[in-house]
């Protein structure tokens, strides 16, 4: 109990006092988000370039930090909730060199897709490392009463996708102000329920302290918002809901914990597929969130819906999505 009140507590409290101040010296130093895509068929968002981006940064940090110095204090270290934070830790790194890259090049991409996937491929295999450092059980319940894998090597190559492949749906969610803070919420919120009817202290303080942090960060990244999260936070909050899947050998509870997040995604592979097949568009813009924004349930563009009407629907899927795991499982 004290897990998670005091990480939720400390996530908060520091969060507000940390992302004021980097927003402020993030504008000093220029790191803004100075070019966005406002096309034809895309929302125009022009108004939100020179918002200091990066802000991940300030509640990645809270949580690594306030994780180090609460599991000694509260002694709930525990191997397992070790490995989910530097899960997010590595994750962040990469983001950060990502949005790096945009800000200082003044470029709306970062890495080129060949050498970020490379480098998220190796972040997964180190946390395949740890999880066989730790002892871990390689083991993974399949669906539709099929027989359990125990396969060293399959279970590796599951863990990288996973990882590799959530860390890239929550980025791409990451289009909104405030949309996938909040759904991070709920979907860290439905793991933090998982590890206490596990009676996993450190996962559970993990949890905690990201649940605080990012309602701190919430403050500041909701319509309108005065900083974004970047790569630097999404992708981290990807893999960490991916290894909380992993740790807590609830690897499939994500495929509807984090239901919009697999939504966009499969948005974007079914548009590109079909247009590249047909020459034509299924949805007017993906990620779909951004449909939705342009031209609401209908798709009639001349009745946009605004950042709150969008984000209140997907968070309402996401808690949807959250409540059914809990319900059928």
């Amino acid at each position: 109990m004290w897990n998670l009140v005091i990480g939720l507590l400390v996530g908060l409290a520091t969060t507000l006092v940390v992302v004021p101040a980097l927003r402020n010296w993030f504008k000093k130093i220029k790191v803004e988000q100075l070019v966005m895509r406002s096309g034809e068929n895309e929302p125009d968002h022009a108004a939100k370039a020179g918002t200091p981006t990066m802000g991940g940064a300030g509640f990645i940090a809270v949580v690594v930090i306030g994780f180090l110095i609460l599991s000694f204090v509260l002694k709930s270290f525990d191997v397992t909730a070790f490995v989910v934070i530097l899960a997010i830790l590595f994750y962040a790194i990469v983001g950060g060199f990502d949005d790096s890259i945009k800000v200082f090049n003044h470029r709306d991409e970062g890495f080129r897709f060949l050498p970020k996937l490379s480098v998220e491929i190796l972040a997964a295999i180190l946390g395949v490392i740890l999880l066989h450092m730790s002892g871990f059980e390689f083991s993974l319940a399949l669906p539709f009463g099929l027989p359990t894998l125990h396969n060293t090597f399959l279970y590796t190559i599951f863990v990288i996708i996973w990882l590799v492949g959530w860390s890239n749906a929550t980025n791409l969610t990451d289009g909104l102000d405030g949309l996938a803070t909040g759904l991070a919420i709920i979907a860290y919120g439905a793991y933090l329920i998982i590890a206490w009817q596990q009676a996993n202290a450190g996962v559970i303080l993990v949890d905690a302290l990201m649940i605080g942090a990012l309602i701190g960060f919430f403050v500041f990244n909701h319509y309108p918002a005065s900083i974004f999260m970047g790569d630097t936070g999404s992708l981290a909050l990807g893999a960490g809901l991916a290894m909380n899947s992993i740790v807590l050998h609830q690897e499939w509870s994500l495929l509807l914990i984090g239901v919009v997040f697999m939504l966009d995604t499969l948005s974007v592979i079914i548009q590109i597929s079909w247009y590249r097949l047909t020459g034509k568009r299924i949805f007017l813009i993906t990620p779909i969130h951004h449909s939705v924004e342009k031209g609401g349930l209908t798709g009639n563009v001349d009745h946009p819906w605004n950042e709150w009407q969008v984000d209140s629907l997907f968070w309402a899927i996401g808690l949807i999505g959250a409540g059914l795991y809990f319900l059928i499982f």
